[in-house]
């Protein structure tokens, strides 16, 4: 082949390459232009919504224990029924109804020595009481030592307080959270001159249900009984579209 052919050739194929390798690089920026427009006609605001509210108890729940310990089953039931009988006189003079008094089942262990000789018996009974009179349920709790001063092996427990109007707030909570999170959006967007539209996603946090000004948060939620007085958190997480 002339060498004039084959440089003629040869300039061809390079030019075709160059036109291939320009063609590429517009499609390229083209395709890549409409990604950035898709992007940024769809792009959204994540924000957290919160509600806070003080509820105060208005239920509450408190245990005792009574423990015996003697040689036989027969001395260990006579000191338990001894010990019952004081508690109830105890409870009576507390101005506690009969019909809310609670004795559970009793609990029958058996004492070995370390050679596994049976030395005695434990016994222990629980009692409950649960009423609305918070007041009542904590003056209760605190003068449960007065059984020890008369003998009894008595275990007070702390109360539980608790609210029990939960079900209806969560659903206000859930409102307020979400109104807030709309504002802050809206906050954000008028900071770049645009404006908030629907939301594309919604989710509801986890309650925290903590003692009045706590400022604990666990991811698994909060659900405090150990004061009268407490704080509901709620938190609503939404994303909204910019337009």
């Amino acid at each position: 082949m002339p060498v004039n052919e084959q440089s003629s050739k040869k300039k061809q194929q390079i030019w075709a390459s160059l036109i291939l390798g320009l063609a590429l690089i517009i499609c390229s920026v083209v395709v890549s232009a409409g990604f950035i427009r898709i992007k940024g006609y769809g792009r959204t605001v994540s924000v957290t919504g919160a509600a806070y509210k003080e509820i105060t108890s208005n239920y509450a729940v408190w245990e005792g224990n009574i423990s015996v310990t003697a040689p036989t089953m027969a001395a260990a039931s006579a000191e338990l029924k001894n010990s019952r009988s004081l508690t109830e006189r105890f409870l009576e003079r507390e101005e506690i109804p009969p019909d809310i008094i609670e004795f559970q089942p009793v609990n029958i262990c058996k004492i070995y020595d370390r050679e596994r000789v049976l030395t005695g018996y434990s016994l222990n009974q629980t009692v409950k009481v649960e009423m609305a009179d918070v007041g009542r349920i904590t003056r209760l709790a605190r003068s449960a030592s007065v059984l020890i001063e008369q003998g009894v092996e008595f275990n007070s427990r702390p109360p539980q307080y608790l609210f029990t109007g939960l079900d209806s707030l969560k659903l206000e909570m859930i409102q307020v959270a979400t109104e807030n999170a709309k504002l802050r959006a809206e906050r954000l967007a008028h900071t770049t001159d645009r404006s908030v539209g629907a939301p594309t996603s919604a989710r509801v946090g986890i309650f925290q249900i903590r003692p009045r000004h706590s400022q604990d948060v666990s991811g698994m939620g909060i659900s405090d009984v150990s004061s009268v007085e407490k704080e509901i958190v709620s938190t609503a997480h939404i994303s909204f579209i910019l337009e």
